[in-house]
Formats: structure tokens, sequence, C-alpha cells
């Protein structure tokens, strides 16, 4: 089911920040200091976001994220992923990015994508991914509130997603008023190769 997204990889989490390889304490609190950038929606045609879609790749991998790819990340690796993704993008793939200005820097991206013509009320998130340099800006929860927006507009009323189980993500999750389904053993694998479980993640959408 969460595999849509990047049919070329397997076991990609939804949500990559922070690192999955930093445990989050017991009880953490998320603290989140909003910084104003602009969401905007990437179309198929639209490749200037290649280079730096590739750079925010390379940097959440190089800095442990559990994305399906293992350090060091090559760019031609980087830039052959977001052609795949730009190729699939349509009614059924959508991709945002976070931009300081109209021009960025590239501050982060999220993914929706259907879980097909059976299941036209769900949808599936993945991956989100936010710089090393811009973690703890509220940037996150900025790109995934866009992202419901447009889940509401396509009358999806339940959101899916899958992150590393133990990780500050979960936190985060949590605080943006995800439910907790439970987890698989061994599902996904860091950056370094080790296997971890991950934790299955969803959002009921109000009716509209």
């Amino acid at each position: 089911m969460f595999s849509r997204l990047s049919a070329a990889r397997s076991a990609t989490p939804a949500f990559v920040v922070p690192s999955p390889s930093i445990p989050a304490p017991a009880g953490a609190v998320v603290e989140i200091h909003r910084a104003r950038v602009q969401v905007r929606q990437v179309l198929a045609n639209d490749r200037r976001w290649l280079a730096a879609l590739s750079d925010l790749l390379i940097d959440g991998v190089h800095h442990g994220a559990s994305l399906g790819f293992l350090a060091p990340m090559s760019r031609h690796t980087a830039l052959e992923y977001w052609e795949g993704v730009l190729a699939r993008l349509g009614p059924q793939q959508q991709l945002w990015v976070a931009l300081e200005s109209d021009e960025g820097p590239l501050q982060g991206c999220v993914q929706l994508g259907s879980a097909g013509r059976q299941a036209r009320h769900r949808a599936e998130v993945g991956p989100l991914i936010v710089h090393s340099r811009s973690r703890g800006r509220g940037i996150a929860s900025q790109l995934l509130s866009r992202l419901e927006c447009t889940a509401l507009d396509q009358g999806r009323t339940l959101l899916v997603l899958e992150t590393p189980a133990g990780s500050q993500a979960e936190a985060v999750f949590a605080h943006l008023d995800w439910q907790r389904a439970g987890e698989i053993p061994d599902c996904g694998a860091c950056a370094e190769g080790r296997l971890h479980a991950s934790a299955m993640y969803y959002k009921r959408l109000p009716c509209r």
C-alpha cells in the first residue's frame, strides 16, 4: 500500500525529518518555530526544480534519512529518481515544494498519491523531506497543510503513511494530530543499510 509513490524503491517512509537514526525521548515535546515559506505545486513539465530536488534528496540521505537509498548517494541517482517522479505527476500523484522566495532556496517537499480505484476515499503520503538546515521551523506542517487541503478537494477522507518507528518524526506526527495504527518489523532500512521497524499512521479528514 505504501510503495505506490516510489515504485522503483520499496519501504520508503513518508516522513524523514528528523533522522530516523535518532530515537525520540520518551514523552518528547515537539517545539516548532514557524517560518514563512511559499508552498508551490510542481507540475510534470516543471523541470527547473530538478537540481534543487536532487540536492534535497541527497541532503536527506546523507543525514541518515530512511528514503530507500544508501549513502553516499550520487547526483545521477538522485536526478534519475526525480525524473521518474515528474513523469508520474498528474491526477493520481502530486508534488509540492516549500520555498523561501519565488526562486528558492528549496526547504522541503512532499508527495500525495492515489490509493487506487478501489479506494478513492484514501490517499497515501510520501515521501516528506525537509532540508537539514530547515528543521524545526514548521516546514513539514505547512507542506502537510497544503497536501490535506488538496486531498479534501479531491474528496479524500483518509490519509495514510509510514515513518521509522521510534524516531523523532513520530512526535511530530502526534503533534499534527495523526493517529498511530501499529508497526511492521524490519520494514525499512536507513541510509547505512540497517533495517528498522516502520510505524503506520493515518489521519481522517472531515467530509465536505
